[in-house]
């Protein structure tokens, strides 16, 4: 296709989106651009004879007295229709503005647009994979262009001419190889977005520095392992080294240096289980990674294990500068489950199988990723969701790996597993530790750091749990037989029709799933006769009893063997048939790719949850001391959607089973302690009991009576004391009179009922015309809303349990937090009513044993959020009057670092929350900030 040789970029302000229910343009901007230049702009004010929504005036800064005088769209029709006639029109986002700037231009009698048009959002979700946000705004500032006035029109058309060229330039410094691949894969872009990417490729554009050719793809080659420099540095004993160390860009900081001591007198001394709590801004990464740095090598590791896969990559980002502080090379690799990494093979097949315009589109942004990355690890893509079902064909399972052909040696998964052997510090995750801890400790007993160690036991509760998934198996099961026999598209029958010992092992697969399938039915049936007498209402699980686990127990074991049985035979048969096609794929039309696509990832399923069944013996559920048995049901679903759990509450044994296979464990966190004591903690992990030499507590640098001020509502009422939709209503007035500032706040909330109710009041009150207002569990996942808060400059996001802990917003990222209500756990959870009546049953009291340290530890990590570096500043409410009217909740206020709760009426919080935010910082926190570290925690 040939394109005009120059573009007319568009943007439209209007008063809505529809032009069918009368929404009409209020600015028309343009850039005209040739060869990347921009020769003319055009801004055009239209008056468009109705009100303009008082969103739209806070969003693009037009107000109606802006448009008395300006011209109607009739009177300007003309002159747009000539300025783009016989250009490409390009927009942001181009199928709001192309299709309602020609219904305007029909509506008005001249001609409705027919040139081409292209996007920009598709062409930088492509040529841009790892971006975080593709908002005009956020990718003019990623590429450093000037961009004025946001949402203005004429501004709007200058930086998304800009953005083209730049997005242009992109493309042809990629392979030609990989350029000709896109264009191959560009068909189903937004109108002519495929066809303009296909005629700016330059096919003969060389691999760039660190590429090679691997397959159809082009990758960036594996990082050589690295080698220590020359003799081990010498550990820096005394502060006046370590300060030589950390210059000229860090700071010293006594806390972090009697860190770095302990842990490095430990590991070369007496090497004991440590429990450090480092203050917030102490700088503890730092503060156990240089000393490990001085004795960690690749026969003695340093294992570090942390909450989360994001944390996992902040800590890999600090290995180069731990690394050139000491002067010795530290080999580290990130290692998470297979799920995260992308199988190359599996990609490959999806390329010839798969092409619907989202994982088209999902396609090219991946073969772009890959001549940039070196790990393979699709967290890196920074997307909102992970969930479209190209993910599900195309990540890995490692169930098995490639022999033979392009991709085997280049296996992003495998190669992770491989760099473990040179790697002095392996990164990993709480749950990834927990499950994999024999591989990674082997028999060497590396060093271990837990972090965020507050979260250890409850993160690690799931490997050590158990669940009969039956729904779910039901489910899986239906998915093989429809490819073992599918009447209206290519299946196994068709794959190996010349085969009869294939067509004889199919048939006799077929048999098996049938006979699991009834043995699912007959059990599920059983288990719903017994425990439900009349059918419940809505989704249910429900704690059995003793005397029901007992039964639970005789009634299981046979089905539990025969189900067990079954599942690891149909896995295996499962595994053979794959085996076949990757040996001999020859054999194989390239469309039976995808049947086998998805044989893998059903076998990888199957397998674990044969795995699961085989785990699940009556044995383990006799253990009542330290798990609770469940019968779950899913809504409307009858004994169809009947499963069964054991969760364990009690982790502290096998937890100890992990911990003796590495040397002097250390459990570092900003919030480990309860009244000043590591002993919650020490039990959760199974510690009898720690000498006071093996616990550390060092204090935050912050000045907190400085830069925060914290307040609770004395006139709140007691949410037990209200009607469900009364309570809603008073958070909601709440949330709406103290979030009215031009300042992003966080909300924190014990129940996504609670947000979901809260989220439908604020979106119809005037706040939500002037702020972004972000729900967890309504307007996206928790991780979608925290990306897109981190973005943001003016939102509210309303979040849960995850928004307690393990995000980050300096500065004005975040500068109030409002806790709605005091985060004790729902005492009728089966798991935390089960963890009470064994606390009960030892003697102690559950509230002061569990209930309580549980909430401390959570007030302190609300708070926390709130000043994450020494020129922050911001303001912690508290919307629950039990803070000051209950002994327990002033036990939780007295939690807080050096900072009393003020007790005041709702209207003196909200002005007293003004005043302290629009204050000015105070200029001593400044100077205190002129040299603060990079890595804080």
């Amino acid at each position: 296709m040939t394109f005009p040789a120059t573009y007319a970029v568009i943007d439209l302000e209007t008063t809505g989106t529809s032009v069918d229910e009368g929404d009409r343009i209020i600015q028309f901007g343009c850039a005209i651009m040739e060869n990347g230049q921009i020769t003319q702009t055009v801004s055009q004010l239209v008056n468009p004879d109705r009100p303009v929504p008082e969103a739209i005036q806070a969003l693009t800064g037009i107000h109606p007295e802006d448009l008395v005088a300006a011209p109607y769209f009739e009177d300007v029709a003309y002159m747009i229709e000539n300025l783009v006639a016989d250009r490409v029109i390009v927009a942001h986002n181009v199928n709001f503005d192309y299709p309602f700037l020609s219904a305007e231009l029909a509506r008005v009698g001249s001609r409705p647009l027919i040139g081409p048009a292209i996007d920009t959002v598709q062409l930088a979700q492509i040529l841009l994979p790892t971006a975080p946000s593709f908002r005009l705004s956020d990718l003019t500032h990623a590429l450093g262009i000037r961009h004025d006035n946001p949402h203005r029109a004429d501004s709007d058309a200058v930086s998304t001419a800009k953005l083209l060229w730049q997005l242009r330039d992109r493309l042809r410094a990629l392979p030609g190889s990989t350029q000709q691949l896109l264009a191959t894969l560009a068909g189903s872009l937004i109108r002519q977005t495929g066809p303009w990417l296909a005629a700016q490729v330059a096919p003969d554009t060389p691999l760039g520095p660190g590429q090679r050719q691997c397959g159809r793809f082009v990758i960036r080659t594996a990082q050589a392992p690295l080698e220590p420099l020359g003799a081990s540095p010498t550990y820096p004993a005394g502060d006046a080294a370590k300060r030589r160390l950390l210059r000229p860009k860090l700071r010293f900081r006594r806390g972090q240096a009697r860190m770095m001591d302990a842990i490095h007198e430990n590991a070369t001394g007496t090497q004991r289980p440590l429990m450090i709590e480092a203050g917030t801004g102490l700088g503890k990464t730092l503060g156990y990674l240089l000393p490990y740095a001085y004795v960690a090598d690749a026969a003695h590791k340093l294992v570090v294990a942390t909450s989360t896969t994001v944390l996992q990559a902040q800590l890999m980002a600090a290995m180069p500068q731990v690394a050139a502080m000491t002067g010795r090379e530290l080999p580290a690799v990130s290692l998470k489950s297979p799920r995260h990494y992308l199988d190359l093979q599996k990609l490959a097949d999806a390329l010839v199988t798969v092409d619907d315009r989202l994982s088209r589109l999902l396609e090219m942004r991946l073969v772009v990723w890959l001549t940039q990355t070196t790990s393979g690890d699709l967290d890196e893509l920074h997307l909102t969701t992970y969930k479209a079902p190209l993910f599900a064909r195309v990540r890995h399972t490692a169930a098995g790996r490639a022999v033979g052909g392009p991709y085997a040696a280049a296996d992003f998964y495998h190669r992770q597993q491989t760099a473990v052997e040179t790697a002095f510090v392996v990164v990993t995750n709480h749950a990834y530790l927990s499950r994999h801890f024999a591989a990674l400790a082997g028999d060497a007993k590396p060093f271990l750091v837990v972090d965020e160690a507050q979260h250890f036991a409850d993160n690690t509760a799931a490997a050590f749990s158990h669940r009969l998934a039956l729904p779910a198996l039901r489910v899986r099961l239906n998915h093989l037989r429809a490819l073992l026999e599918r009447h209206d598209a290519r299946d196994l029958q068709h794959a190996f029709a010349a085969s009869a010992v294939h067509r004889y092992q199919l048939a006799t697969m077929q048999q098996q799933i049938d006979a699991l399938q009834a043995q699912i039915i007959a059990l599920q049936t059983a288990l719903y006769g017994h425990f439900f007498r009349q059918p419940p209402v809505g989704a249910v699980t429900k704690m059995l009893m003793p005397e029901q686990v007992a039964w639970l127990q005789e009634t299981l074991a046979e089905p539990q063997r025969r189900l067990a049985t079954g599942l690891a035979g149909l896995v295996a048969a499962c595994t053979a048939l794959h085996g076949t096609y990757t040996a001999q794929p020859a054999r194989f039309l390239p469309s039976d790719a995808a049947v086998f696509q998805a044989l893998a990832g059903l076998t990888a399923a199957l397998d674990a949850t044969s795995q699961e069944v085989a785990a699940l013996t009556p044995a383990v559920l006799a253990q009542a001391q330290d798990g609770v048995t469940c019968v779950t049901l899913e809504t409307g679903a009858g004994a169809a959607g009947l499963a069964l759990t054991w969760d364990r509450f009690s982790v502290a044994t096998p937890l100890q089973e992990v911990l003796s296979r590495f040397t002097a464990p250390t459990f570092v966190g900003a919030t480990l302690t309860v009244d000043r004591s590591f002993d919650f903690l020490a039990g959760q992990l199974g510690y009898t009991a720690l000498l006071e030499d093996q616990c550390l507590r060092l204090r935050s640098p912050f000045r907190y009576k400085r830069q925060a001020a914290a307040f609770t509502v004395a006139d709140a009422p007691n949410a037990q004391s209200l009607a469900p939709a009364d309570y809603a209503d008073y958070l909601a007035s709440a949330i709406a009179a103290l979030a009215a500032g031009e300042h992003q706040t966080i909300a924190l909330f014990t129940s996504l009922g609670v947000i979901a109710a809260v989220y439908r009041r604020l979106a119809a009150m005037p706040l939500a015309q002037h702020k972004e207002i972000l729900a967890q569990g309504v307007t996206g996942s928790a991780e979608k809303i925290a990306k897109r808060f981190a973005l943001g400059h003016n939102s509210l996001l309303l979040g849960a349990a995850s928004f307690f802990e393990g995000i980050d917003y300096p500065d004005k990222q975040l500068e109030l937090v409002i806790l709605t209500r005091l985060p004790f756990d729902a005492p009728d959870a089966p798991v935390t009513k089960a963890r009470y009546v064994a606390l009960r049953q030892a003697g102690q009291d559950a509230f002061k044993a569990d209930a309580l340290p549980r909430a401390t530890l959570r007030f302190r990590q609300s708070f926390g959020r709130l000043i994450r570096t020494e020129h922050d500043r911001g303001v912690f409410v508290v919307l629950d009057p039990r803070l000051t009217t209950t002994s327990y909740g002033r036990k939780l206020a007295k939690s807080l670092p050096n900072l009393k709760p003020l007790a005041l009426s709702l209207p003196d919080v909200v002005a007293e929350t003004a005043r302290w935010l629009d204050q000015p910082v105070p200029q001593a926190t400044r100077k205190e900030d002129a040299h603060a570290s990079s890595i804080t925690s």
